[in-house]
């Protein structure tokens, strides 16, 4: 891990010891994701992206919402997906912020990026829909599909962007802070998919909007995740996205 991301990963540390630590009600892995409840329900993907269901939550058994969040930096190596667990530990505590819209990323993106140069990191189902309605769609992608660009391809356009929508899952694969430095303070930049937290914190990196989720039903999310289904469809939780006044 480089120092910037240290640095970010600490900051969002920082924000959730502003709130009182909770014991963990209830963890569930499923394919693709991680659930864990103490304060609420946070989320998280699963770093491995191998969909196999493991034990690794037996190993945390006893420790706080607070703890598992810590490993945000120092992660258990025993633990397989333990960063996954850190972040939805730190979501299960951040409150969700009093005023988020009930709105899908897609739409704060198409609003403010309709005919210009807009930057994706991270395949979403919705760039097929973004990308007949914006000057440039440029999607970035560690594992890339039939018309996305390599990941390493992102420090060399990202400047170009007007409009840039950055994946949650780079701040647990160790890649968010270095792309942010390549984003022109005068974009604006989304973070969106569930494992998104509400941290402050996160403004001052240079993100003007924070497109997470909140889980209303936990059976259905639960049901949803023993499925497989991909996250667009998962059932129980609704979208959010926080973008603060100014």
């Amino acid at each position: 891990m480089n120092d910037n991301q240290e640095r970010l990963l600490r900051d969002i540390i920082s924000d959730t010891e502003k709130v009182a630590d909770m014991p963990v009600k209830d963890i569930f892995i499923g394919r693709y994701l991680i659930s864990l409840t103490s304060a609420h329900t946070g989320l998280c993907a699963r770093v491995t992206r191998d969909g196999k269901r493991s034990g690794d939550e037996s190993l945390l058994s006893g420790r706080s919402a607070m703890e598992i969040a810590g490993m945000l930096i120092d992660p258990l190596p025993e633990v397989t997906d333990a960063i996954s667990f850190a972040m939805a530990a730190t979501n299960s505590l951040l409150p969700i912020p009093e005023n988020t819209i009930h709105l899908r990323a897609q739409e704060i993106i198409l609003r403010h990026g309709r005919g210009k140069n807009v930057a994706v990191i991270g395949h979403f189902p919705f760039v097929d829909r973004v990308g007949s309605e914006v000057r440039n769609l440029w999607v970035f992608e560690n594992h890339p599909r039939p018309g996305d660009l390599p990941a390493e391809a992102a420090e060399a356009l990202l400047p170009q962007a007007d409009v840039v929508a950055i994946t949650a899952t780079t701040l647990i694969n160790g890649t968010c802070a270095g792309l942010l430095r390549h984003i022109p303070r005068e974009s604006f930049t989304i973070m969106l998919g569930p494992s998104t937290p509400f941290a402050p914190c996160l403004f001052d990196w240079g993100i003007d909007a924070l497109a997470g989720s909140r889980v209303k039903d936990n059976s259905l999310l639960t049901s949803s995740m023993i499925k497989g289904v991909p996250r667009r469809q998962l059932e129980g939780i609704e979208p959010l996205v926080w973008i603060p006044e100014r």
